[in-house]
């Protein structure tokens, strides 16, 4: 009984050994099944990660490339304003300096007006200045050569048809040279200048004196004799030495003159030839000693 009893004991606790054990069994399994889950989740896992990771080192590249093409843009942009601020201000000085053209030429243009204006109003005056300048020497003021041709010309006929006698004197600076080197130029044009006011003097009505070239000057005489021309050159003479001219508060030599005397028609039948008498005589009174009057 007691066998039977344990028998039947060992065989219940067999039996639920087995059963524990079966119910063991699909638990591990599972188990195993889970792990192997698990572990095709964590490769599909880090297959992702590494996805993400190419991804992210994409975007990170795309970044530095945009922030590159944002720092260029950025750069150009910078430019471009600094060349728009730069055309500005050119534009702003060219506008000021049109406006200060356009100020200028109205300026100019009333100028111009104002002088036609006056050229219109005042031509007989501009018209004298403008023949006085062509026909006076610009150092003394005298009559040029211009000037002598043409008067010379008008009083040659009038004398041919009054047969009237002309007196011609001319005269030249003794050693005027001397001036110039002594002095200087400016010395020699204040000797000529100052000549000029005193032949000036001379010479009235009808009368010219005319600065013949240099230091040469020449007396017209209408209705004059040889004697008369004779006279009138010892009085230009003698006053000529009695001038006292100073330069800088500085006495100048004492200036004397050689004179040549002629008269048409007696010493030429044209003017031309009646100076080169003239011219002649005075270059006989150079070359007998200077400071005296010799008649052709």
């Amino acid at each position: 009984m007691a066998s039977t009893d344990f028998r039947h004991q060992s065989i219940f606790v067999n039996a639920q050994r087995q059963n524990r054990s079966l119910a063991k069994r699909p638990s591990r399994e599972k188990l195993i099944l889970e792990i192997e889950q698990l572990r095709q989740e964590l490769q599909e896992i880090k297959g992702e990660k590494m996805q993400l990771n190419i991804l992210l080192e994409a975007a990170c590249a795309r970044a530095d490339a945009v922030e590159v093409l944002l720092r260029e843009s950025n750069q150009q942009l910078q430019a471009e304003i600094a060349d728009r601020d730069r055309a500005e201000v050119a534009m702003k000085e060219a506008q000021a300096e049109l406006q200060s053209i356009q100020t200028t030429m109205s300026i100019d243009k009333a100028d111009m007006e104002m002088i036609l204006e006056a050229t219109i109003e005042h031509g007989d005056f501009v018209e004298n200045l403008l023949h006085d300048q062509c026909i006076r020497d610009p150092v003394t003021g005298l009559f040029n050569r211009r000037y002598l041709k043409e008067f010379l010309a008008r009083e040659i006929e009038r004398s041919t048809q009054a047969q009237e006698s002309l007196g011609i004197i001319m005269l030249d600076i003794d050693y005027f040279k001397r001036f110039n080197d002594t002095f200087g130029h400016d010395a020699g044009d204040l000797v000529l200048q100052e000549l000029s006011l005193f032949l000036q003097g001379q010479v009235h009505n009808s009368e010219i004196v005319c600065r013949y070239g240099g230091e040469e000057f020449i007396l017209i005489l209408p209705e004059s004799s040889l004697e008369d021309a004779r006279q009138r050159a010892e009085q230009v003479r003698l006053g000529v030495k009695h001038l006292n001219l100073k330069y800088h508060g500085q006495s100048l030599d004492t200036i004397t003159v050689s004179l040549g005397i002629a008269c048409f028609p007696e010493h030429g039948k044209t003017g031309t030839e009646a100076i080169g008498a003239a011219d002649a005589a005075l270059y006989r009174a150079k070359a007998q000693g200077r400071d005296r009057v010799v008649f052709f």
